[in-house]
């Protein structure tokens, strides 16, 4: 199949690749295999690869007019080259498309016709299986590793990101309303841009499996090379979205939180520690249906929600009460400012 003329497109995917040769041709050809290929535009970013990745790309160049390819001399963050590509799409919708993920062959289609059918919403998920074959394809996964992400929650994304590595959104989030990936990150950009576009709209949860997360048993993938770099981007996105969150808090919402999140400091905390040490051990790849919240964040929200409500003895108790039994580099941060 060839397509020699190019039609507007109903979606851009975006392929970011720096020595990713043993992926890119599996890469092309899943999205190849998109029921909406007709209206499908693919933007390819080499970022500066070191591998074969060219002379690949370059073959589908010669049959696809809707495979556009952008090519930088030095290695960028995956979230430069994926501005890049956007800025070089043409779609009404985006979506990231990793090189070591596949896809089900109508994900793209479920995806764009719920943003279609839902003009309130900017963004759409799915579940997703987790496989660790290369290059495997969506049609061949036996096993039954499912990854299923929660209904969206804008607290549960401020601990952590729930989306996944497929989300769909629209390119008006960029070009109308000015949110793009932070491009100093190098892992959890798009948890940064998701909680962004989630002050604009809604965001949408497909309860099914739409596409294949690639992870490598030998710890490859790009959030596995250095776990502190991760975890000083998820304190600094985390704070930043906190911040904007209790800002944005009106005393009617706060009230009906705090009514909620304070459950959580009805459990003895150190039966809490141990129920999270369960769920980490028996459900390593499934979000937790109960108690979905960590113990530090549980006590780090609360503390918040109590200075918000202008109880500040009541965040120094809190912060007192989780540093007597972990350490928090949060916590401890909040706790040193309400001392002062």
């Amino acid at each position: 199949m060839s397509i020699t003329s190019k039609r507007k497109p109903l979606v851009s995917a975006i392929v970011s690749t720096y020595n990713s040769e043993r992926f890119i041709k599996g890469k092309i050809d899943d999205l190849l295999e998109q029921s909406i290929f007709e209206d499908l535009e693919i933007i390819i970013v080499n970022s500066g690869s070191k591998q074969n990745e060219d002379k690949i790309i370059k073959e589908y160049l010669e049959l696809y007019k809707n495979i556009v390819y952008v090519k930088t001399e030095e290695r960028e963050t995956v979230y430069k080259a994926w501005n890049r590509g956007i800025k070089n799409s043409s779609g009404k919708f985006i979506a990231n498309s990793n090189t070591d993920d596949r896809l089900k062959k109508n994900a793209y289609e479920l995806m764009s016709k719920f943003l279609l059918d839902n003009p309130n919403y900017g963004l759409v998920y799915a579940d997703q299986y987790l496989s660790e074959i290369e290059n495997q394809k969506y049609d061949d996964i036996l096993s039954n590793k499912k990854i299923n992400f929660p209904s969206y929650n804008h607290i549960y994304q401020l601990e952590r990101c729930i989306i996944g590595s497929q989300p769909m959104w629209r390119a008006s989030v960029h070009f109308e309303d000015n949110i793009w990936f932070n491009e100093k990150f190098e892992v959890c950009g798009d948890h940064d841009f998701e909680l962004s576009v989630s002050g604009k709209y809604k965001i949408h949860h497909i309860p099914k499996p739409l596409g294949v997360f690639y992870k490598s048993p030998q710890k490859t993938n790009k959030e596995y090379e250095n776990l502190e770099r991760n975890r000083l981007e998820v304190s600094e996105i985390q704070q930043k979205h906190l911040e904007l969150f209790f800002k944005n808090l009106g005393k009617s919402n706060l009230r009906e939180i705090k009514n909620e999140y304070s459950n959580f400091l009805k459990i003895p905390i150190l039966l809490y520690f141990m129920i999270k040490k369960i769920e980490s051990i028996t459900n390593p790849n499934i979000y937790p249906r109960f108690l979905f919240h960590t113990v530090e964040f549980a006590y780090l929200f609360n503390a918040h929600l109590a200075l918000k409500d202008d109880e500040y003895q009541k965040a120094i108790k809190l912060c007192r009460r989780y540093l007597r039994y972990k350490k928090s580099e949060e916590i401890e941060k909040l706790y040193q400012r309400l001392k002062k």
